[in-house]
């Protein structure tokens, strides 16, 4: 998160801040990124996104109908907030919500006190990364309901890949990897609108299907590793003189 690096950082520059004279090229995975790196290592920065592993195939149809959360149980990752919206979505839909990443006594603790019922919600804890795939690859939609603090929705991006589209809150860094072609972004803390955005996407099965469809399309070429490699190689070729000008992302 960018806002927790930015106080390790500086709570670290004592023992390690001597090493920023040594950098010859820097690299940020968002704008957000590179902005609060400036804060406290000022310079020029290549702005290359985090690659991941795009699986071999993937279709928006055929889906479970359900909806994925995957994040850690912590106040600024929303869950509370998706939370909330989930009966109404539950009512207007009947889908079912699985809950990804956190920590299942946690979350059945936060379930008990906002009195929402887990009748129709999975919560599953921590996944291997094959079965975080399986799930995102199971999913109608996925849930980002994010309050602050994403240097780069590496989720969205995952979800993407797998033909997943996205309702997720309206901040930086989520903002930056996804399209309204791919998904949807809702004010972030507000259970309202975060409810109607999923309903609405999983009530219009040809618009769920053209987004996840377009969001494979954008994980392709943006965020693979065929793409991403080529222009790290190419920072790399600049920092040893081999070349004079890094290659552009695709984006």
């Amino acid at each position: 998160a960018a806002g927790g690096t930015l106080a390790w950082a500086k709570a670290g520059m004592p023992v390690w801040g001597f090493l920023l004279d040594r950098i010859d090229e820097r690299v940020a995975v968002s704008e957000q990124a590179r902005t609060a790196a400036m804060g406290y290592a000022p310079g020029e920065y290549h702005v290359v996104p985090n690659g991941i592993l795009i699986p071999p195939r993937a279709d928006p149809g055929g889906r479970e109908h359900r909806v994925a959360f995957v994040g850690r149980h912590e106040p600024r990752k929303g869950l509370q907030v998706l939370l909330r919206a989930w009966p109404e979505v539950h009512e207007r839909t009947g889908a079912r919500l699985r809950v990804i990443g956190s920590d299942p006594l946690a979350v059945r603790l936060l379930l008990s006190r906002l009195r929402v019922p887990e009748d129709d919600i999975d919560v599953l804890g921590f996944l291997s990364q094959e079965k975080l795939t399986e799930e995102l690859l199971a999913a109608k939609v996925l849930a980002a309901p994010s309050l602050r603090g994403e240097s780069f929705g590496m989720v969205l991006t995952r979800a993407l890949a797998c033909a997943t589209p996205v309702v997720a809150s309206d901040i930086v860094g989520y903002r930056e990897v996804m399209t309204s072609e791919t998904g949807t972004l809702v004010p972030p803390g507000d259970p309202g609108a975060l409810a109607d955005a999923l309903t609405r996407l999983l009530e219009d099965e040809q618009t769920r299907s053209q987004q996840g469809r377009a969001a494979r399309r954008l994980a392709q070429e943006r965020y693979s590793w065929d793409e991403i490699s080529r222009a790290l190689v190419r920072i790399y070729d600049v920092a040893l003189g081999r070349a004079r000008e890094p290659a552009a992302v695709a984006g």
